[in-house]
């Protein structure tokens, strides 16, 4: 099933388009369903992020009241989402924050380590003045958290800190399997985000290692695009369902009212 559920808007600052923009290209791309995330208002989390790397706060009504008007008049089903970033020792806030709105599901992600927003190119720089392998350890504990903290249906682009092309030296496939085993006991879907090949890494998120294991554990995986203009709506979801379905997935996993469906993974023959 051809979805794509994280979707960015010109709300969020650093994105581009409306959202009857990106309706309309996936429409055009012949997405089967469509999710909205734009990045949740951190301020509402108490934090406030060096750069607009998300929504302001009093954009919050309005962006989920665009997506309900589109849930109605779009031409396929369109969910109601957003990608929030875990902020370690922020879950009591996050969660009471979170609990006054009806999303469809939430993208869990981890974009900050202490104020760092390594994804961020303006500060990519610092990852030649750090320790890589410790980097990762950092990252990934922060993974694990947030699935222990099951505030979210889906992780999000779960391994971000290889962005830049910076790798581990040292051998992390106990970190992996550490990782995967949370995942699974915290019942979180893992998103394929298709950004990683366009990023330096060249990559799809996450890697095949992580990707593996998530299949032998059975940990559900979902689609997204991570949008941030219109034109990229939908972008090598063909190219991930097929090396899904290489790996021996046979279900993609879809949501609404914050449950998570899982359908049959199908390929366009055509």
């Amino acid at each position: 099933m051809k979805v794509d559920y994280h979707l960015h808007t010109a709300r969020c600052g650093h994105a581009a388009g409306t959202m009857a923009d990106y309706v309309a290209a996936a429409a055009a791309g012949g997405l089967k369903e469509i999710g909205f995330a734009d990045h949740f208002p951190l301020e509402l989390l108490g934090y406030t992020p060096q750069e607009q790397v998300n929504m302001a706060p009093g954009e919050l009504a309005a962006y989920i009241a665009e997506v309900q008007w589109w849930q109605k008049k779009a031409p396929l089903p369109v969910r109601l989402g957003a990608e929030v970033d875990f902020l370690p020792g922020r879950e009591k806030i996050t969660a009471a924050v979170l609990a006054a709105y009806d999303f469809d599901y939430l993208i869990g992600s981890v974009h900050f380590l202490g104020d760092w927003d390594f994804t961020h190119p303006a500060y990519q720089e610092r990852f030649q003045e750090v320790n890589i392998d410790r980097l990762y350890e950092q990252y990934f504990a922060l993974i694990q958290q947030l699935a222990q903290s099951r505030l979210f249906q889906v992780v999000g682009h779960l391994d971000v800190i290889k962005k830049f092309a910076y790798f581990p030296r040292a051998d992390w496939s106990l970190l992996v399997e550490e990782t995967c085993q949370i995942l699974k006991a915290g019942e979180i879907c893992v998103e394929v985000n298709t950004a990683g090949w366009y990023a330096p890494a060249g990559e799809v998120y996450p890697g095949l290692s992580l990707l593996r294991r998530c299949r032998q554990l059975g940990i559900p995986v979902t689609l997204g695009s991570d949008a941030h203009r219109p034109q990229d709506v939908g972008r090598d979801l063909e190219r991930a369902l097929q090396l899904l379905a290489e790996l021996g997935f046979r279900e993609i996993a879809t949501f609404a009212g914050g449950q998570c469906r899982l359908q049959p993974l199908v390929l366009n023959r055509s």
